[in-house]
């Protein structure tokens, strides 16, 4: 077994996706789209919308993409058996202490406020909802979808891994090495998404395997493993940063006319909105991951105390982070600010209060070895060097 090599860029990049997913989760609270999180503050807005479909549009797919790479590298290192015996620990174990320790308070939660709506009385509604067993019948993966999605990705990785090898092939060097590769890999997701209710990437709501949203970010898996096999060829990806992302903004205005209408109508699908969306959806996708990919390679790719250390905490930090903003959005809800004023409060909170419980309770501690493989030190602030003394101008 060999020591895998350390991939600083990607590091940054899939902790920082894991990030912004406390971001698009403290900015759901203040969108006018319903059922997109656990409660609803009165204060709502058309650009908190805009933000988090464009946050969607390509956050999980790029984490996904590094998930990929990552897993070429394991299997590189360790062999297939060792691998996905590495992801079913990593992935299911969180996936199932998750469902046990921090699900059932997060929906209690979200029953309350939904049943306060309608009686005044919501504690004994809620009492009486608990009695009647309707916590279990009710539950469903939560914020934890994505690691079901992920375990069914790797396994249908190793049942096709004399395929996956395929993507070793000098055509999928074209792909990285020029714009134009941005627009059959956008069909290619857009093709999944044409499966989905809106034309956008879905999140399913119950454990049973939803083909579209495998076939979905299975494509970006595969994107990711292909990076791997060309990992001495990354420089291709480096010119690509700013323009990308430029355009990926641009095609926000289309997609937000494409899902508004959507949204306006739920229950009647509206072909050429729905195909705008799909289509904007994964270019916007592309361009992003493109963009960011070649900006961490240039500006991330030297190791960092700092970015070492929030890559191992994004893992803890992405599953704990709704019971830390919803104690956070509770207080705030009949505040007299505006959402963004709100959406900024919970980044501004929740981001050290989750590093804090991470350094002090989760990285040295038996939770940090089934995070993070072992158990790693509490942070040291680094110490700069000492100034140079002068020379000393007196004899001897």
């Amino acid at each position: 077994m060999t020591s895998p090599e350390r991939f600083h860029a990607f590091d940054a990049l899939r902790a920082a996706m894991m990030a912004l997913g406390v971001v698009i989760h403290s900015a759901t609270m203040y969108s006018t789209i319903p059922d997109v999180w656990w409660i609803k503050d009165p204060a709502t807005g058309r650009a908190i919308d805009c933000l988090i479909l464009f946050l969607h549009a390509f956050r999980l797919p790029a984490f996904f993409v590094m998930a990929g790479f990552f897993a070429g590298l394991l299997v590189h290192s360790r062999g297939w058996q060792s691998a996905v015996e590495n992801r079913m620990a990593r992935l299911g174990l969180p996936f199932l202490l998750g469902m046990i320790f921090l699900y059932p308070p997060l929906r209690l939660v979200n029953v309350y406020f939904h049943l306060q709506q309608r009686d005044a009385q919501g504690w004994s509604a809620l009492l009486d909802w608990v009695a009647r067993g309707r916590l279990a019948e009710t539950l469903e993966p939560g914020h934890f979808w994505f690691l079901e999605t992920l375990l069914l990705v790797i396994l249908m990785a190793a049942a096709c891994r004399r395929w996956i090898t395929r993507l070793s092939g000098r055509w999928f060097l074209r792909l990285l090495g020029t714009r134009w590769g941005i627009l059959p890999l956008a069909v290619c997701t857009a093709a999944t998404l044409m499966l989905s209710p809106f034309g956008v990437l879905d999140t399913p709501h119950g454990f049973s395997p939803h083909f579209h949203v495998v076939a979905a970010y299975a494509v970006f898996f595969a994107f990711g493993w292909g990076l791997w096999e060309h990992r001495t060829s990354l420089d291709h990806m480096r010119h690509y940063g700013l323009p990308e992302i430029a355009v990926a903004l641009v095609l926000m205005l289309p997609g937000m006319d494409a899902i508004a209408a959507q949204l306006a109508r739920p229950t009647t699908r509206l072909w050429l909105p729905f195909a705008t969306t799909a289509v904007s959806t994964a270019l916007i996708a592309w361009l992003m991951i493109y963009g960011l990919t070649g900006l961490f390679l240039r500006y991330c790719a030297e190791p960092s105390e700092r970015w070492r250390y929030y890559s191992d905490a994004a893992y803890f930090v992405y599953l704990a982070h709704p019971l830390v903003l919803v104690a956070i959005q509770l207080p705030m809800m009949h505040m007299p600010w505006n959402e963004w004023i709100k959406f900024t409060a919970c980044l501004v909170v929740s981001f050290p209060v989750l590093l804090w419980i991470y350094d002090r309770a989760v990285r040295s501690t038996w939770v940090g070895v089934v995070l993070n493989g072992k158990r790693l030190p509490r942070w040291i602030r680094p110490t700069p060097d000492p100034a140079p003394q002068p020379a000393s101008i007196l004899p001897g």
